[in-house]
């Protein structure tokens, strides 16, 4: 099985990468630094640059993985880092679909990153692929990076993947907390009340293994774990595999100041399940935050 991936060396992709090549598929990687590409893949997979996107790499090949786009979570979301945010995600997955309307032979499947943050704020609601688009300027981003994809139906079929908050070490989330909580302990941002979606890296990458065979299913797919916890019992979960103490609350009205608009990445409530992997039987690895955090107390 021939699968590209574009944004392979991010911290996700590269995870994906390197889960999809162990399981024996050809990996090709599309990427803009070769140099950088060769440190942090190494010889596992084979790296293409991304200015030969229009030389029929494309051709024939059994799936592409987008990943394209600049981090949400570095940086406030002055005007100009929105700009960044949308550009670094709209642009090549235009790019990309054109590739792929130039294909004799398209690809059969197109994975395509989105967030959750399609839904926006939604307090304790539950959200499954079905639920409606939320509000703000994630819930826009996410909407057009998708409107985008969705020009390759004419050609391929094509996964919305809605990922949640993506755990794992090295990278994400975690590599931003561990270093505070695993010294000092942890503080839960804004009431601790509102839902976190999150799923697990390994997670992630099954999923999509998973995914590429799953002929009937196109379209959204929320990407997260079947149990979300509130925002407050993470920071106890973390706070404990570490064994340091939880101290307080930090309003929200204090993270906005600090954080401008980006602090909806902390405050905003995202109650989604993963109503189209559960009804499709796909086994989840982590799907429960203790699993996560056992999980990775055994492997390190």
């Amino acid at each position: 099985m021939r699968i590209l991936v574009v944004g392979a060396t991010g911290f996700l992709g590269r995870a994906v990468v390197e889960y999809l090549a162990e399981q024996g598929a050809d990996v090709v990687a599309i990427v803009r630094d070769l140099g950088k590409a060769k440190t942090l893949l190494g010889s596992t997979v084979r790296l293409v640059d991304w200015t030969v996107l229009d030389r029929g790499v494309l051709e024939g090949s059994d799936a592409v993985i987008n990943f394209a786009g600049a981090s949400i979570a570095k940086g406030r979301w002055t005007s100009r880092r929105k700009r960044e945010l949308r550009s670094s995600r709209i642009e090549p997955t235009q790019r990309l679909v054109e590739a792929i309307a130039r294909c004799n032979k398209p690809p059969r499947v197109l994975l395509n990153a989105s967030a959750v943050g399609y839904y926006g704020h939604r307090g304790d609601e539950i959200l499954t692929e079905r639920s409606s688009k939320g509000d703000g300027f994630l819930a826009e981003l996410c909407s057009e990076w998708e409107a985008a994809a969705c020009q390759a139906e004419p050609y391929c079929r094509v996964v919305r993947m809605r990922l949640g908050v993506v755990l794992g070490q090295g990278g994400g989330m975690l590599a931003q907390l561990v270093p505070i909580v695993s010294r000092l302990g942890a503080v839960i941002p804004g009431t601790g009340k509102q839902w976190l979606s999150w799923i697990s890296q390994m997670d992630v990458s099954r999923a999509i293994a998973w995914l590429i065979e799953q002929e009937n299913i196109s379209g959204a797919v929320n990407l997260v774990a079947p149990e979300p916890v509130t925002m407050e019992t993470f920071m106890q979960a973390l706070a404990e595999f570490y064994h340091r103490p939880v101290w307080f609350r930090v309003p929200e009205v204090v993270l906005r100041l600090a954080l401008g608009q980006m602090a909806a990445t902390l405050t905003d409530s995202t109650r989604a399940i993963p109503a189209c992997l559960q009804q499709g039987g796909f086994d989840f690895h982590d799907g429960m935050i203790s699993q996560f955090f056992t999980h990775i107390r055994t492997s390190s």
